[in-house]
């Protein structure tokens, strides 16, 4: 009589790209309220903007069309929601036992993949305010009189990677503060205002003004909205990720 061994049951193996989409899914779990708080603050924005051009047009009557920048606002509060991302999400899924490097690959592509539908949706509403004739107030909320482009496949770019830019910044800077607190990202702070500083006096000590006014007029848009912030987008994503390698959790 022979005794039966049991032979181990095996595993299934999970490859990097698998803990990649897995890191990327944990982070969608709160999507509905990351991404539909910050197009609710915007819904908001837009409202208010509007209404104070209605107050405007009413005092002054229908001259020409303009615009005033709030547009801008929403890059920074769906950036916003990434620095939490970071702060909030990534000490779970180190108990989970996602690497950092997995969490954080698949949370820029959940950035990438997020900011993209948001440019997306950004493009069809500049169809529509330009259908409508600024909303009926002659106003460029979403174009701002120079993010306009020809081609379809431009104007998604041209919303999309400052958009993916400013968004892997604040997750950089996510990355420092996890790895050194607040002073880190006080010092991150004061270390851009030290560079941009250093810049506007270097400018001005060459009486360069001119010429650096000529460089932005001369340059094609299309370059300085989905060219140059690529440069900040890649440089964001390396920072980030070589910060938070030694990231506590």
């Amino acid at each position: 009589m022979t005794a039966a061994t049991a032979e181990p049951t095996s595993q299934p193996a999970f490859s990097g790209a698998d803990r990649v989409l897995a890191a990327a899914r944990l982070s969608t779990v709160a999507v509905r309220d990351r991404v539909g708080g910050a197009w609710l603050i915007f819904a908001a924005v837009f409202v208010i903007h509007q209404a104070i051009w209605w107050v405007i047009r009413a005092n002054v009557g229908e001259e020409a069309s303009g615009f005033t920048g709030a547009l801008s606002s929403f890059y920074f509060i769906v950036a916003s929601t990434y620095l939490a991302l970071m702060t909030q999400v990534m000490p779970f899924a180190l108990s989970l036992g996602i690497t950092r490097r997995h969490f954080y690959l698949g949370t820029s592509l959940l950035v990438a993949a997020e900011t993209l539908f948001s440019a997306v949706v950004l493009t069809l509403l500049l169809h529509v305010e330009r259908w409508t004739g600024g909303w009926g107030l002659q106003v460029q909320f979403f174009e701002m009189g120079f993010m306009a482009q020809s081609n379809l496949l431009l104007q998604v770019l041209a919303y999309w990677v400052p958009l993916v830019a400013i968004s892997f910044l604040f997750l950089a800077i996510g990355a420092v503060f996890r790895r050194w607190g607040q002073t880190g990202v006080w010092a991150v702070c004061v270390g851009m205002l030290a560079v941009v500083a250093a810049v506007v006096m270097y400018i001005t000590w060459q009486n360069a003004w001119r010429s650096f006014g000529t460089f932005f007029v001369e340059t094609p848009t299309i370059l300085l909205l989905a060219g140059y912030p690529l440069i900040l987008a890649a440089l964001s994503v390396v920072g980030g990720y070589l910060v938070l390698r030694r990231a506590q959790p």
